[in-house]
């Protein structure tokens, strides 16, 4: 959060940047309370945790999520076509590699049990 806040005093302070869109944060803002009390109000909760949660949900992960997009908005277009150019990259990769590899592990879990075999038995020759 820190980092997020960070970000935003260089784009808007340090630059000298002085944004006028106030009508868009007026509209967006109410929208974005209003939806995560909608589900804070009429999701109910499915399991309390035991040990650990996360604190204020869905206020936390809600604002979270609006900070990130607004960060991701302040981007420039050049930001977007390096992200989609490693986008398409990592998912050549994942299916030319990755998918294979996975697909080999899950089906090497599943042998049958007539060719597992202790580790005992390697030295015995008969039965």
């Amino acid at each position: 959060m820190m980092m997020a806040v960070a970000l935003l005093m260089r784009i808007y302070y340090v630059t000298g940047l002085n944004p006028n869109g106030w009508v868009g944060y007026a509209i967006a803002v109410p929208l974005w309370f209003m939806g995560t009390a909608g589900i804070a109000v009429f999701l109910p909760q499915q399991r309390a945790p035991k040990v650990w949660g996360v604190p204020l949900v869905p206020w936390l992960p809600s604002l979270s999520i609006a900070t990130n997009l607004f960060l991701m908005g302040s981007l420039g277009s050049e930001a977007f076509i390096r992200f989609g150019v490693c986008t398409i990259l990592m998912l050549v990769y994942y299916v030319l590699f990755g998918l294979h590899a996975t697909h080999d592990m899950a089906h090497q879990q599943q042998k049958p049990e007539s060719l597992k075999f202790d580790d005992g038995e390697m030295g015995k020759t008969g039965p």
